[in-house]
């Protein structure tokens, strides 16, 4: 005999033992068990027992929205400038200064034409 007709036979072992228990309860005891499921029901039927609870979606979406910005913030507080174009000393002249940017743009070749000028 394999484990699952073990178990089979214990589990219809088990229902024929419960179902004949709950057959042979005396009347005090099925009362009360009636009384506390006829209570069960009319909690849950009356309108104003769910008033002040939001539906499940409500609250689902509140968790996910707080969870979402929780993260944002996270990244936001921990977010680095990156690489900043003006670390050097003289590229920050180049971004705050107001001369004419044309300058600027040919820079190589006035330092190239300088290093000609001072090495001829």
């Amino acid at each position: 005999m394999n484990t699952n007709e073990q178990e089979k036979r214990l589990l219809e072992k088990a229902k024929s033992l419960l179902s004949e228990a709950a057959e042979n309860l005396d009347s005090q005891t099925k009362k009360r068990l009636e009384r506390i499921r006829l209570d069960a029901l009319t909690t849950v039927e009356r309108p104003g027992a769910k008033f002040f609870l939001p539906p499940r979606w409500i609250t689902a979406s509140a968790f996910v929205t707080a969870a979402i910005a929780g993260v944002a913030i996270f990244f936001w507080l921990r977010a680095s400038p990156g690489n900043f174009p003006g670390k050097q000393a003289e590229d920050f002249e180049i971004i705050t200064s107001a001369e004419n940017i044309e300058f600027y743009e040919n820079l190589e070749f006035y330092r190239w034409l300088a290093t000609k000028e001072n090495g001829s």
